[in-house]
């Protein structure tokens, strides 16, 4: 799963956010200045990530994507994820999407602590390309994945990567429904306080 989700699945606070978003950004993640909601955030993406990685439904989307970009299987299918939550996103949750953006985009912006450099340039960077409420057009994901491909740091096949989500539509949207359900049960269990 990418931002949006993690965003989602994520405490109203900053400090929860900003833990949610941090592993993406950052091998780094101890610090003094780290609160428990900061801490409990990284935890929570890395159990998502480690749920992600591991799911049969998703093992079976990364099966869709061209030999050409199989290499980047992983990222394209946790971008098309993002982008069939913000499609359904009233069907998950009670706010609109457009609502829902723009209180993520205020409540990071309202963070104090150290951040790496990238995230605080994604914080910044977010609200200014409307990032996140962008991922509900092909438009805005074809701009997002071709800007994961200028980062990456030797030559690959990812620019132009939305062609795979075009492809194969119907399908990965089925499969992003069926995991999404997995994941809300599986993230309400572990948030579950223990007996």
């Amino acid at each position: 799963m990418n931002y949006l989700a993690h965003l989602y699945f994520a405490s109203e606070t900053p400090d929860s956010m900003v833990g949610n978003l941090l592993p993406d950004f950052t091998k780094e993640l101890k610090h003094p200045a780290y609160s428990p909601e900061t801490l409990e955030g990284i935890a929570l993406h890395r159990f998502i990530d480690r749920y992600t990685d591991t799911h049969p439904v998703v093992k079976r989307s990364k099966e869709k994507i061209s030999s050409q970009r199989r290499r980047f299987s992983g990222i394209l299918i946790d971008i098309f994820y993002d982008h069939f939550l913000a499609l359904h996103w009233q069907k998950y949750h009670p706010q609109s999407l457009y609502e829902s953006t723009q209180f993520y985009y205020r409540e990071l912006a309202k963070t104090t602590l150290p951040l790496p450099p990238r995230l605080n340039e994604a914080i910044v960077r977010m609200p200014q390309i409307d990032l996140l409420y962008n991922y509900r057009t092909i438009k805005g994901m074809g701009h997002a994945i071709d800007r994961v491909s200028q980062r990456i740091r030797f030559k690959n096949a990812l620019h132009g990567g939305c062609e795979e989500l075009v492809e194969n539509f119907d399908a990965l949207e089925v499969d992003f429904h069926l995991f999404f359900s997995d994941l809300r049960e599986a993230v309400s269990l572990y948030k579950a306080p223990s007996l």
